[in-house]
């Protein structure tokens, strides 16, 4: 799937220094200037093998209000070489992703703190709409500037109001091991909800303070990595701030193996993170 950046200059020609920024899956993903909207992203979806698992993943950005979620600003479609796409555009975040964030090695307190309260804070926003991100884990979050946080890629997102795209009788479930819970990965669509986004963010927020992701270290292969998230207990963590004991408390709680151990909701959790946050005067 490739895509002319001079070429996509003559379909939107508001826009101005196009430039490619990435691709995976049915995405191609590009920069660009609008002359009111300043810095964006232009995002640009082939339906053509899942095309409602495309129109989903639109849906899911579009209900999920959120300041934590890069907004829409626009969207349509456009004729290309391999047929019409969907396009939309975005609002850009300049920053980091916590992947590359990590490279530093582990976080401090306040960063840490404000990853979990930002992460949560989007989440309950998805949970309010019926939507299950259903693939937080660092390469989809980004750091800006201001060291605040941005959830990305809703492209593996279950809509909980609408017949699942997975098929039931499927042995594995969508999502990336060592960091999707066990219901999830075994494709248990009944137990799939927002606790399973508590789950993953718990594991991403365990491994921003440790610098090591317990169930992917040394692993060989995918397999390995499931075997761990359903065999293997978190050690609680050990940090040395104000609140460190709650925040020890929360995170092993959200990475419970079953699902009905862990917060009810994610609101459950974003007020227990916000209590966190205001023993350490963190905003």
């Amino acid at each position: 799937m490739s895509i002319d950046p001079a070429w996509l200059g003559t379909q939107f020609p508001d826009l101005t220094a196009i430039a490619p920024i990435g691709q995976g899956g049915q995405k191609v993903v590009f920069s660009a200037i609008h002359p009111t909207d300043g810095e964006v992203v232009l995002k640009l979806i082939n339906p053509t093998h899942d095309p409602e698992n495309a129109r989903r993943e639109v849906l899911a950005v579009i209900n999920v209000q959120s300041t934590r979620v890069p907004k829409i600003l626009d969207q349509g479609t456009v004729a290309t070489s391999f047929g019409t796409s969907i396009w939309l555009r975005e609002q850009r975040v300049n920053g980091k992703t916590l992947r590359e964030c990590l490279q530093a090695g582990q976080f401090d307190t306040t960063k840490l703190l404000k990853l979990g309260l930002h992460m949560l804070e989007a989440l309950v926003a998805a949970e309010q709409v019926h939507i299950v991100h259903r693939d937080v884990k660092p390469e989809n979050i980004m750091c800006d500037g201001n060291d605040d946080f941005w959830l990305l890629d809703f492209g593996l997102a279950r809509h909980l109001h609408l017949s699942s795209l997975t098929a039931t009788a499927a042995h594995w479930g969508k999502g990336t091991p060592g960091y999707s819970p066990p219901e999830q990965l075994r494709n248990l669509k009944p137990n799939i909800d927002a606790r399973s986004d508590l789950f993953a963010l718990g594991v991403t927020l365990y491994e921003c303070a440790t610098g090591a992701n317990p169930f992917i270290a040394g692993t060989r292969d995918a397999l390995e990595r499931i075997r761990r998230t359903e065999t293997v207990t978190l050690p609680p963590l050990s940090l040395s701030f104000t609140a460190a004991n709650d925040f020890r408390d929360l995170v092993q709680t959200m990475v419970q193996r079953r699902f009905d151990h862990r917060p009810a909701t994610a609101a459950e959790a974003f007020d227990w993170m916000k209590e966190i946050c205001a023993k350490e005067n963190i905003t």
